[in-house]
């Protein structure tokens, strides 16, 4: 992961926690109300969060979204999706990042477990699959539940949490994030891309959503959203783990004196017997 330490020539304005810690009490003081509405939200548990943040916080982030022509993104273009994402946070504008750090940092994920009914939510250091998302006309994604295995961590895919950048989006463009019962595809429920829109959802084999109708924006027009996952650790055996436990130097030096003792009983006990 690069950063681009240029940015930080404004310092008082990147690091103005303010907007964060704003964010982070509205999650604390609402947590219990918040998650009253996530268990009882249909077709599955949901929570969606109109101005959770400040909006010069997202603003700033809008206004620092890398452009096409200088940017290395991923390009999803088949018969399920038509969408472009980052390389997880690498090579994103340093308050990007910062921002995306601070999600996976443990005083957000500990706001956030009460609401989700999950309590042992970690972040991802590598942000896979996370990171900044657009969209442009005719756009889509189809109905799916998304993957939960990490692709080198043992970690499990728990929850989803989506922020919308889109400011003065029309309805009539589509890009709706639908969520759809895994047993009956009518029961569906679907919020616009709004700017400063958070949707929180369960990453489970069974929660279908996606964007399913190609958008009809303006061709200078995209939908773009931050996305950030959270995931729990698999418990591993532990012939499989790897690695060595902590060596202490004084502990080495019993060892090998304890060795050295050992070979000298050989020799001697080798002597008498013979």
């Amino acid at each position: 992961m690069q950063l681009d330490l240029s940015a930080l020539d404004n310092k008082n304005e990147i690091f103005n926690l303010k907007p964060f810690s704003q964010a982070l009490e509205l999650l604390r003081n609402r947590s219990k109300i918040w998650q009253q509405s996530y268990i009882t939200a249909k077709p599955y548990p949901h929570l969606a969060i109109d101005n959770l943040f400040e909006p010069e916080l997202l603003e700033r982030l809008l206004a620092e979204f890398p452009q096409p022509e200088h940017r290395d993104w991923l390009v999803w273009n088949s018969t399920h999706e038509s969408k472009t994402t980052s390389r997880g946070i690498d090579k994103l504008p340093i308050f990007t990042q910062m921002f995306c750090l601070w999600l996976n940092s443990r005083e957000v994920i500990k706001a956030i477990e009460p609401i989700v009914g999950i309590d042992n939510l970690v972040g991802d250091p590598m942000f896979h699959g996370a990171g900044l998302h657009e969209m442009y006309r005719d756009g889509w994604l189809e109905m799916h539940a998304d993957y939960t295995k990490h692709s080198s961590l043992p970690l499990m895919r728990r929850v989803n949490l989506l922020i919308y950048l889109n400011q003065d989006w029309d309805t009539s463009w589509g890009g709706e994030l639908t969520l759809q019962d895994y047993e009956n595809s009518n029961h569906r429920v679907s919020y616009a891309p709004y700017f400063n829109r958070t949707i929180i959802f369960p990453t489970t084999t069974k929660t279908f959503h996606g964007v399913p109708t190609p958008l009809t924006c303006p061709l200078e027009r995209s939908r773009k959203l931050l996305s950030i996952y959270y995931w729990t650790p698999i418990a591993m055996p532990r012939l499989l783990k790897g690695g060595t436990s902590i060596r202490w130097a004084t502990q080495q030096k019993r060892n090998s004196n304890k060795m050295l003792f050992r070979a000298r009983l050989k020799r001697l006990a080798k002597r008498n017997f013979n």
